[in-house]
C-alpha cells in the first residue's frame, strides 16, 4: 500500500529490521533523525537525500542505496514516486564486531550520509533485500541467523560497489563485471546474466569483454574456477569434490574435462605429479 508519510520502524531485540515503503504521488517526509543506521535501497523510482547542517544533496535512483547514520538528521524529497526498502541496523549490533563497524564507515567515506550503487548488478541487491525480508516474516529454524548472514552480505556487498552515481561509460561497465566474475566466480554465472548487469545486448558484451580480458566470457570465467580449484588442491585445503563444489561446478565429470584440458591431467594425476 502507497504511503503519505514515512512508515514507523521499531528495531527487535536482534537489532535488525526489513521494511519496505511505497511513496504516493502524496508523500511527504519532515527532516527526522532516528536511533539506528538506514540503509535504504531505491527499489524503483528517484528521490534525494539531504541532512541537517550540510549543503550537499544526494540523488538516487534505482539501484542506488543510501547510508544514513543513526542520529543524523535528514529528510528524503520524492522526485519521481518510489518503491524503497528499508534496513535498520542499531549500533549495537555493529559494535558487536569491528569488521562490521568498518564496513559501515567505510560507507559513509567520511561524510553525514552517502549513496552507493548497485550499478547493473542491482538484481544483486535485490536479492538479498528479499532474502531478509523472507527470513523476518518467517519462522524457520536459524531465523536470526539468516537475518545476521542477510544484513552482513549486504554490508560487503555495498562496500565493494563505487559511491556515487551509477556509472554509463561501456568500458567501465563491462570492467565492473568482469571485476565482480574475479570475486564471485563461484556464483551461477552465464552471458545472459552478465550482459544484463552492464545494460548490454549479448553480443556487443561479448565483443569488448574480450576486447578487455583477451577471452571470452566462458575462458575467463572457467580460468577463475579451475585456478582456484587448482590451488585449493594443491594447499590440500579440499579434496577433489570440495575444490569442484567451491569453485562453482556442481557437475564432477565436467569439472574433470575441462581440469585436464587446462592442466593436461586429471586432477589427481595433477596433484601427485606436483607433490
Amino acid at each position: 500500500m502507497a504511503v503519505s508519510r514515512p512508515i514507523a520502524v521499531t528495531l527487535p531485540a536482534s537489532g535488525l529490521a526489513f521494511a519496505e515503503s511505497i511513496h504516493s504521488p502524496r508523500f511527504r517526509m519532515a527532516e527526522r533523525a532516528d536511533a539506528f543506521h538506514k540503509l535504504i535501497f531505491v527499489l524503483q523510482g528517484r528521490v534525494n537525500l539531504t541532512t541537517a547542517g550540510s549543503t550537499l544533496l544526494l540523488p538516487a535512483t534505482a539501484g542506488a542505496v543510501l547510508c544514513v547514520p543513526a542520529g543524523v538528521r535528514h529528510r528524503i524529497a520524492d522526485i519521481a514516486p518510489p518503491t524503497l526498502l528499508l534496513l535498520g541496523i542499531a549500533p549495537a549490533w555493529l559494535a558487536r564486531d569491528p569488521e562490521l563497524g568498518k564496513l559501515w564507515i567505510q560507507l559513509l567515506g567520511g561524510r553525514s550520509a552517502s549513496v552507493r550503487t548497485g550499478g547493473r548488478g542491482a538484481a544483486r541487491f535485490e536479492g538479498l533485500w528479499r532474502a531478509g525480508m523472507v527470513e523476518q516474516a518467517g519462522g524457520q529454524p536459524g531465523r536470526d541467523v539468516a537475518l545476521r548472514a542477510a544484513a552482513e552480505n549486504i554490508l560487503v556487498a555495498l562496500a565493494r560497489q563505487p559511491a556515487g552515481p551509477p556509472v554509463d561509460d561501456t568500458a567501465q561497465r563491462v570492467a565492473a563485471v568482469a571485476r565482480e566474475l574475479g570475486e564471485t566466480f563461484y556464483e551461477p554465472w552465464s552471458l545472459a546474466r552478465a550482459s544484463s548487469q552492464a545494460g548490454m545486448s549479448r553480443r556487443h558484451f561479448s565483443a569488448r569483454f574480450r576486447e578487455l580480458t583477451g577471452r571470452t566470457f566462458l575462458e575467463q570465467l572457467t580460468e577463475h574456477r579451475l585456478t582456484h580449484a587448482a590451488t585449493q588442491l594443491h594447499n590440500e585445503r579440499h579434496s577433489i569434490v570440495g575444490a569442484a563444489f567451491s569453485s562453482g561446478y556442481g557437475d564432477l565429470s565436467h569439472f574433470y574435462r575441462l581440469f585436464r584440458a587446462r592442466f593436461g591431467s586429471p586432477p589427481r594425476a595433477w596433484l601427485e605429479a606436483r607433490r
